[in-house]
């Protein structure tokens, strides 16, 4: 596609190409003619109609149908938005259809469940036992969650859009697992909003050759679940927000991003061919007849990572092709793994990269969309989106959303040496968001870069060194806050013991209210507890309930938790 209009033209004729095909368009007889020249139009390799065959008559009819129906999609699209919820209802209501959706599938609340392993069994045994009721039970939960994206889906969408402050919005990635929820619960320390791609949407609209589909969609479940409680403190700031990113559709319709995707594609891994390539068509060729020369170019630019790889570690195109091999098998259908595996080696590494690609492009549109900063969870997906922002020329950082000092610091967050600070739990992170202490960290933090980045942008390591000295020189404040609080104290108990024996008799009918000690949130116990002691003996439990207190309150700070999570690193 060499101009805008070929690719508009081509995005129209796909429009009534689908609208065809799916019966929603009726013809007359005498249009039979271009329908059939429609009709018999062939792909290229991303997908797109190749317009270049209609009859000049036939494209203007088909330019003309397609914005009638695009007409039509909208009036429909405009009844479904009166019936969207507010953004903060419907990301608690998705939430409950996720957890409806795991049930269904696992057969237990998400909170009772321990690991990924534990799934496996409970999923297996279900589908052993092929209980009917288990099955009504899922297609229900799939059916009520259906019917939510067809009301709220967009509305989700421009949500995110509207949202302002630090944000930025995840992706590189195809799943949402493990390491995905460590990097959220990170970024929800110091970021104003995460912005997360919906995982379980491709699951119902799309196509995604898994094998085993039902497990991976409860282990998916799995690891969004616990943000839940972020969701329902329906904080007016929502730490994170859950969008559907269509992707899957519009790898399949839209010409526009099936062209873009054929660009980024080239001109990310053209270059390293010793070939004159101008499309996807050609560099599949290239990779099949001149196999070895592509296999040591894509070994000689470190194109091809395999699961579980680095660019550091990486070895050859062929070591990482049979390493990527080994992962994908009880992962993909069956049928379509022995396919790859009878395609030329240089086709499937070609195929290979472009799974890694295909995400960076998705990323890349979303923060174009939301107005958000692009954010990754693992080194392999930074280092594919840095090679995909230098084929484009793109800038790395959004300024508009984020310095490039904050962007910094944020990766650096990321880095593993600091996976404890994914310790903090939950409803801490609550907590703290409540309080909005991520905001004051993320001051404090910037203080200790600030001498760094002053001459322009530094090298990671170096900002990756100032955090971890500001993290250390926070956390030993929060000792000292401690050891403060215990010293402030110590003269108080000395000075009390010796009314101690007077004050007991005169105390012994003495009681701690229970509403203030709610108040001063001592717990029921310890109040009871102060209710026969007098005298001497009351003021020392009054000090001690003081410093109890004052030393909790320490410990639920952002630098009390950020302490304990380091600790439980251990």
């Amino acid at each position: 596609m060499e101009t805008n209009r070929e690719i508009d033209s081509a995005q129209k004729a796909s429009i009534v190409f689908d609208a065809l095909k799916a019966g929603k368009l009726k013809i007359r007889q005498e249009d039979e003619v271009w329908a059939r020249e429609l009709m018999a139009l062939p792909r290229r390799i991303t997908g797109l109609l190749d317009v270049s065959k209609l009859s000049p008559r036939t494209l203007a009819i088909v330019r003309a149908a397609a914005l009638a129906l695009s007409g039509l999609d909208l009036n429909s699209e405009e009844s479904v938005v009166e019936k969207a919820l507010s953004t903060l209802d419907a990301q608690c209501i998705l939430f409950h259809h996720y957890e409806e959706l795991f049930s269904a599938l696992v057969g237990a609340n998400s909170s009772a469940v321990a690991s990924t392993e534990e799934i496996k069994s409970r999923v297996l045994d279900r589908i052993r036992l092929a209980d009917h009721a288990v099955f009504d039970d899922f297609n229900a939960a799939v059916g009520e969650l259906k019917l939510f994206y067809e009301q709220n889906a967009a509305a989700m969408f421009r949500a995110g859009k509207s949202l302002g402050g630090v944000k930025v919005v995840l992706g590189g990635q195809r799943k949402f697992g493990g390491s995905t929820l460590s990097a959220t619960r990170i970024g929800g320390l110091y970021c104003d909003t995460q912005l997360i791609p919906d995982p379980v949407f491709p699951f119902l609209k799309g196509d995604l050759q898994l094998n085993a589909l039902h497990l991976h969609l409860a282990i998916v479940l799995f690891h969004i679940l616990p943000l839940r409680p972020l969701v329902d403190a329906r904080l007016s700031v929502p730490p994170v927000l859950v969008f559907p990113s269509f992707e899957e559709d519009l790898e399949r319709k839209d010409a526009i991003t099936q062209a873009g995707m054929e660009s980024m594609f080239l001109k990310v891994v053209a270059p390293a061919c010793n070939a004159s390539v101008a499309s996807l068509e050609d560099l599949f060729d290239y990779a099949t007849k001149h196999e070895r020369a592509f296999l040591a170019a894509i070994t000689n630019e470190k194109l091809f990572i395999p699961p579980g790889g680095t660019a550091e570690t990486v070895g050859t195109a062929d070591e990482s092709l049979d390493i990527y091999l080994r992962d994908l098998k009880g992962l993909r259908d069956s049928k379509m793994l022995s396919r790859m595996e009878k395609m030329p080696r240089g086709a499937l590494v070609l195929n290979a990269i472009l799974e890694r690609l295909r995400p960076q492009y998705h990323l890349a549109e979303n923060a174009d969309e939301l107005d958000a900063q692009p954010m990754l969870s693992l080194p392999v997906h930074w280092y594919y989106f840095e090679r995909c922002a230098r084929a484009e020329t793109r800038e790395l950082v959004r300024q508009q959303v984020l310095s490039r000092d904050a962007f910094d610091i944020l990766r650096a967050l990321q880095d593993d040496s600091l996976t404890w600070l994914a310790n903090v739990p939950i409803g801490g992170l609550v907590e703290l968001r409540e309080r909005m202490e991520h905001a004051e960290l993320r001051e404090q933090l910037k203080k200790f870069t600030t001498q760094l980045t002053a001459t322009g942008p530094a090298e990671l390591e170096a900002v990756l060194r100032e955090v971890r000295h500001g993290l250390n020189v926070l956390i030993q404040r929060q000792k000292k806050a401690i050891k403060d609080v215990e010293d402030r104290y110590a003269p108080k108990y000395s000075s009390t013991a010796a009314g101690i024996a007077i004050g007991a008799l005169a105390g012994a009918s003495m009681f701690f209210m229970p509403t203030l000690a709610v108040a001063a949130g001592v717990t029921a116990p310890i109040a009871t507890a102060l209710g026969g002691v007098g005298g001497g003996s009351l003021a020392i439990a009054k000090d001690a309930v003081g410093q109890l207190v004052e030393k909790r309150r320490v410990r639920k700070s952002m630098l009390g938790m950020l302490a304990t999570a380091r600790n439980a690193s251990k």
